[in-house]
């Protein structure tokens, strides 16, 4: 089968509860991959909470076929 290299652009918009502006940013850039990459022990010692996490963008900028 063919290999492809995908590159992808997505946005997400997220809801967090946490101490401060700063922090919820901060937290968000962290643990967001494709999903909360976050632990419940993370939570608890960093303050914070994911209430909503909604893809907003998730669009395919570029393929192309690579060697193996």
């Amino acid at each position: 089968m063919p290999l492809f290299e995908v590159s992808l652009s997505r946005a997400f918009v997220i809801k967090v509860e946490a101490k401060s502006a700063r922090d919820a940013a901060e937290i968000s850039e962290f643990f967001l991959g494709y999903k909360d990459d976050s632990t419940a022990l993370e939570k608890e010692i960093f303050g914070f909470d994911f209430k909503e996490i909604d893809m907003t963008v998730n669009e395919v900028l570029d393929i192309s076929e690579v060697e193996a």
